[in-house]
């Protein structure tokens, strides 16, 4: 679940603003934004900008939600991104609800904060804030403050139906049972309290009221070659080329060939340079893009390396990781 800077009545309004009814498209906008003004200090914050989703700015709060988002990004069946979507006090419909072309009819909504810390015994562990009352001049209210999960994700089933997870993400799996650092970056106890155990269960229960399974990601259970390789392979993703499709499929083949043969992409890259036929700039992104978009099949756990001969897949990414997007092997 997302750290947030002090809160305000100024930030709990932007909030509101950003994520009434959130779509799924270009017009999403995260509840907080990975810039100065608002990512957390204590941590580094990325935006990524995805071909998937149109190319809209993803705004991620730490090097853990990023290799977490990329791994998301590169499974075939994600169709959809919700990063930093508040987790508001109030009933609200399920998040697909703004899906295009979605059956609503046999969506739950979200029963909201409030009710569900209510049902927990809970309540006390709900920040509040005054703000203005909207009906009497001159006179506050309290009211409760909204958190923010991490990734949502929509993801394509069998039978063209499409459901929701919901990622939240730490560093360590150890982190999910104690405080965070302080404003100034001091840790904190490492002792688990009931605040912090009742929030991950309050997130989870919110979710679960709407049929929506929450899964505690730790970035250091992801592999560290797979999330270096996603890195590389996202920088290339979405570069434009102008290259037929029939030129593309060339490459693509002498890269397959290469890989059956222990031949390395750099020799498949000179042979093609050297002929004049396309540029070093153009079998690269043909060579990433192709690893990226599961046609060119490289083992992801081991270094891709322009040099060294290619791995065969020996494990799918989207297998080994299979239950992070709700499929039991």
């Amino acid at each position: 679940m997302s750290y947030q800077k002090r809160i305000s009545s100024a930030k709990l309004k932007v909030l509101y603003q950003r994520q009434q009814n959130p779509m799924w498209d270009l017009n999403y906008v995260p509840g907080i934004l990975a810039t100065p003004q608002e990512a957390p200090s204590i941590s580094r914050a990325f935006i990524l900008t995805p071909k998937k989703f149109g190319g809209r700015e993803i705004h991620l709060l730490s090097t853990a939600e990023r290799d977490a988002a990329l791994l998301g990004i590169y499974h075939p069946d994600v169709v959809g991104l919700q990063e930093q979507r508040i987790l508001a006090p109030e009933p609200a419909v399920h998040p697909l609800w703004t899906y295009p072309g979605i059956d609503r009819s046999s969506l739950r909504p979200l029963n909201g904060l409030i009710d569900v810390a209510d049902r927990l015994d809970a309540l006390d562990v709900l920040p509040r804030i005054k703000v203005s009352h909207p009906e009497i001049a001159g006179e506050q209210m309290t009211v409760v403050y909204p958190w923010c999960g991490d990734l949502l994700w929509a993801i394509a089933r069998a039978g063209s139906h499409i459901d929701c997870i919901n990622w939240t993400i730490k560093d360590k799996r150890q982190n999910f049972m104690r405080a965070g650092p302080s404003r100034y970056g001091r840790p904190q106890s490492s002792e688990p309290t009931r605040a912090i155990l009742a929030r991950h269960e309050i997130e989870a229960t919110l979710y679960l009221d709407a049929n929506i399974k929450t899964i505690r990601i730790a970035g250091e259970e992801i592999n560290l070659n797979v999330a270096a390789n996603l890195r590389q392979l996202f920088l290339y993703h979405r570069r434009q080329l102008s290259i037929s499709e029939n030129q593309r499929a060339e490459i693509l083949q002498k890269f397959q060939d290469a890989m059956a043969l222990g031949i390395t992409p750099a020799e498949v890259i000179t042979l093609f340079v050297e002929r004049g036929r396309y540029s070093v700039d153009e079998c690269r992104t043909v060579f990433y893009q192709a690893i990226w978009y599961r046609q060119l099949r490289v083992d992801l756990f081991q270094p891709i390396l322009i040099n060294r001969p290619m791995h065969p897949e020996v494990r799918d990414v989207t297998v080994v990781y299979a239950e992070w997007f709700g499929v039991k092997l």
